[in-house]
This record gives structure tokens, sequence and C-alpha cells, in this order.
């Protein structure tokens, strides 16, 4: 236990972690994004331009994906607060065993979405493919939830105090940036033309997961105090049981800042993964170079956000806003996608995406400890800490910004008129003509630019509006949770 001078009232009474178990939990973002990232910027050029299915099944298998969501993430995160785990009640672990239990199935839930059999063509096997991305992208899901919802319910009360969670958060940002670093360079070493080079990037995927994933573990870990606190609970497990799902659903969607920080999320959220979704796009379509570029590309992206990072670090101590500082980063954000619109030189978009770095940046660094003041105000209200319901929410419309991402893609390329199986520029041409070619282009651009735009702006509004969570009311509530023995 940690007592000096220096600490704010709860931090004193709390136990603090080692630098290094700070960097252990947040090196989980870096096995994370490992996968994400990968996932995220060729999935949907996968099935559509590599294997030819058209926009109807991929529409569809995503729309279905997302409705399995709605059900799966929240009813996850709520089975976790309900059920009294045999592991909890004789050792106090509560959380790792389905960390460990998440994580490997969902290394190769990801490999499957690329083993369609090959012999499967978009003519003859059409329903046969859609079938194959739906159940593997359901699978995906599963694991990925069990496996998200029970490694971020740590955070707030593995971190407690306010610069214990901004610090541990710098390392969760600056590893997750060097996760998705390390999936658009490694992997991509070994895609080319044909499927075959997907698998094979896929088995890459997969063994690099499981050596990432091993960084983590210590931070994941549950301590004596936490396992204490998880022994407790088994104790008085019938007070500390939520109510039925739809109500505890309910109860989480009637407070406001939750709300309103779920909709600045997707905005953050949607906003990335369509970033990574086009880059394939942008590269092959509007730049036309090699597919070797995306590395400079994005990297160019993760560099702006990766060499911020301290910055916002620095700003979010001296500020001491979560909010505003959550704000800055959206406005940046904003500011990026005015080039996107216009510019076709490498240059003006290594440049527009270096931008957009500084953005993702502050945005990624504050979202953890924004989603820790509104837990903890929760728990205020409640009496209660039950955060893998909410977290299991969160993680629905991290998903869902996956399936926002596909429909928005498919109903572009509509607008646009590209094509199924055309993965160059040249075919791109044979198949539309010179004049099909800016039609396609401006769709491309609606989907990396134009509808993020948007998406972020409406966000950005509604939190600004009608988030009120202040500096006052955080370090109000934490001499509260200190007084209610919740952390």
């Amino acid at each position: 236990i940690i007592m000096t001078e220096n600490l704010s009232n709860e931090e004193k009474i709390t136990p603090m972690n080692p630098w290094y178990i700070k960097m252990s939990y947040g090196s989980r973002e870096m096995f994370g994004q490992w996968i994400t990232g990968i996932f995220g910027a060729t999935g949907i050029f996968f099935y559509r331009q590599v294997i030819g299915l058209t926009g109807l099944p991929i529409t569809l298998a995503f729309v279905f994906w997302s409705i399995y969501n709605a059900f799966n993430d929240p009813i996850t995160g709520y089975l976790m607060e309900k059920i009294n785990f045999p592991w909890e009640k004789k050792k106090g672990f509560r959380r790792f065993p389905w960390i460990i239990i998440g994580a490997i199935p969902w290394l190769f839930s990801y490999l499957a979405i690329y083993l369609v059999p090959q012999s499967w063509t978009p003519e003859t096997h059409k329903w046969a493919l859609f079938a194959w991305l739906l159940i593997s992208l359901c699978l995906y899901d599963t694991f990925y939830t069990i496996f998200d919802v029970s490694a971020t319910s740590l955070f707030p009360i593995k971190f407690p105090g306010l610069d214990e969670r901004r610090d541990a958060q710098m390392w969760g940002t600056i590893l997750g940036i060097v996760g998705l670093s390390l999936a658009f360079v490694i992997p991509f070493l070994f895609i080319g033309e044909g499927q075959e080079t997907y698998i094979t990037a896929g088995w890459v995927s997969v063994i690099g997961g499981v050596i990432l994933l091993s960084f983590a573990l210590p931070g994941l870990y549950e301590n004596k105090h936490l396992r204490q606190m998880n022994l407790k609970r088994s104790e008085n497990i019938e007070e500390e049981r939520p109510e039925s799902f739809v109500k505890s659903f309910k109860i989480a969607m009637k407070n406001k800042n939750f709300v309103f920080k779920i909709i600045f999320f997707f905005g953050y959220q949607a906003s990335v993964a369509l970033i990574n979704g086009s880059a394939l796009y942008v590269i092959y379509f509007i730049l036309d170079v090699d597919a070797s570029f995306l590395t400079l590309l994005l990297g160019t992206m993760l560099i702006g956000a990766l060499l911020t990072v301290p910055l916002w670090l620095y700003i979010s101590k001296k500020v001491n806003d979560n909010k505003k500082i959550s704000i800055l980063g959206a406005i940046v954000m904003l500011i990026s996608y005015i080039p996107m619109l216009f510019v076709s030189s490498e240059i003006g978009w290594l440049i527009a995406l270096f931008i957009f770095g500084i953005g993702l940046g502050g945005q990624w660094f504050m979202d953890p400890p924004l989603m820790g003041d509104v837990l903890d105000d929760i728990a205020v209200k409640t009496g209660k800490r039950q955060q893998s319901i909410y977290y299991g929410i969160q993680t629905f419309f991290i998903r869902f910004g996956e399936a926002f991402k596909a429909l928005t893609i498919i109903v572009a390329h509509w607008i646009g008129k590209l094509p199924p199986s055309v993965e160059t520029k040249d075919e791109l041409i044979s198949s539309v003509g010179v004049d099909g070619l800016d039609r396609a282009i401006l769709g491309i651009r609606i989907h990396i630019a134009v509808v993020p735009f948007i998406v972020v702006l409406i966000a950005l509004i509604l939190f600004w509006w009608k988030y009120d969570l202040t500096p006052e009311t955080v370090k109000k509530n934490k001499e509260l949770i200190a007084e209610m023995k919740l952390d």
C-alpha cells in the first residue's frame, strides 16, 4: 500500500501497480490490435476482390453478424456478473480463466475466416461462401467478446487512481500502436495475389498472436488484492448479483453519461474501422501502387499517434479533464478528413493519415480513463461494481462498427459502381473504362472520408452536449468509492 502526501485520498488506500504490470496490461492491446488490425484491413477486400463474392451476400453476413452481436456481447457481459464460477468461489479468480478461454480459440476463429474451400466459386457456391463468412464471423466475435470483456473489466478495479489509469493506458496506447504496426508489416510480407497468400498470412498471425498474448498475461493476472475482492463477492453473491438481463440492460441504457460516452466511442471506432478497411482500395485504385505501400501509409498514421501519446499524457494531467481532451482528439480527427476528399498523391495521403493518427492517439489514449470515470459514477449510484455488463455493451459497439464499415463500403461501391473480382487499377479500368474510374474513386472517398466525417461530427456534438462528468464530480466519486470500499 502506497502512503504518501503527494497522492490523492483514494490512491493513499489503494494498492498501486508497478510499471511493468501496467506495461504488461497495456500489451493486451498489442495482442488485440495484431489480429483486429489485419482482419479490418483485409476481411472485406478478401471476400469481395479476391474471392469475388458480390455485395449482397457480404452485406447480409455482416448484418446478421450485427444481430448476433446485439445479443452475444451484452449477454456475455451480463453472465460474467451473474454467475459465480467455481474458480472464483475456490481461488478468487474471476476474469483470468475467461481471458485464456477466449484468447486462444479467438486466434483460430480468425484464421477460419480465410480457410474457405478453394474449390468454391461465387458462381456456384455463393450462399455456401455466405454461410462460411457468417459462421466464422460469429465464432470470431464470440471468443473475442469473452477475451475482451474479461480483460477490459479489470481496468477500473486494477487501476483505480486517475493518474494510474492514465499511466496504464499510456502503455496500452503505445503498445496497441505497436501491435497495429506489426499487423500492417509482418502478415503483408506474405500477402500477394490469390487466396493461398492470405491463408499463409493467417497462420503467421496465429503464431504471432500466441507470442504477444504471453506478454500480456502478467498484467491480466488477478493479484492477491483482486482475488480477495472476488472471494468477498462470492461470500455475498446474492447481494452482488445483477437484476435480470433485461432490467440490467435498461438500467445501463438509462445512464446518460454511459449512453453518450458509447455514442462518442462508436464515432471513433467506426472512423478507424473505415480507414482500416479502405486502405487497400486507396492503394490499389487511387494511388495505383504496390500493397507494400500499406505499411508506409498506415504506418504514418500510427507514427502520428505514437509520437503524440506522451503529449496527450502531459495535456491530460495538466488539464485534468477527460472530456475536454477526448473532444480535442475528435476535432483533430475531423480535420484529417478534409484532404482525404481530394488528394491523389502519395505524399498527400501520408500527410492526411499522419494528422488522423494524432487524433487517433488522443481518442485511443482517453477512452479507457473516460470509461473508468463513467463506471465509477455508476458504482457510486448503484453501490455495485458490475463493469462486465457495461463493457459487454461497449464491445457490441466495437463489433457493430465493423458491420457499419462493411455496409458503408458495399453501399459506396454500389454508388461508385466498383465491381468485385478486380485487384488492380488496370483491371478496374478494363472493367468500367476511364469514365467509370472517377465514379469508382468517388465511391472510395465516400467510405474513407465523407461518411467517417459525418459520423465523428455527430458523435462529437452529442458527447459535448450531453456528457456532464466534470473533474469535480470525478474526484468526488473517487472519494465516495473509497468510503464505500468498492475498490
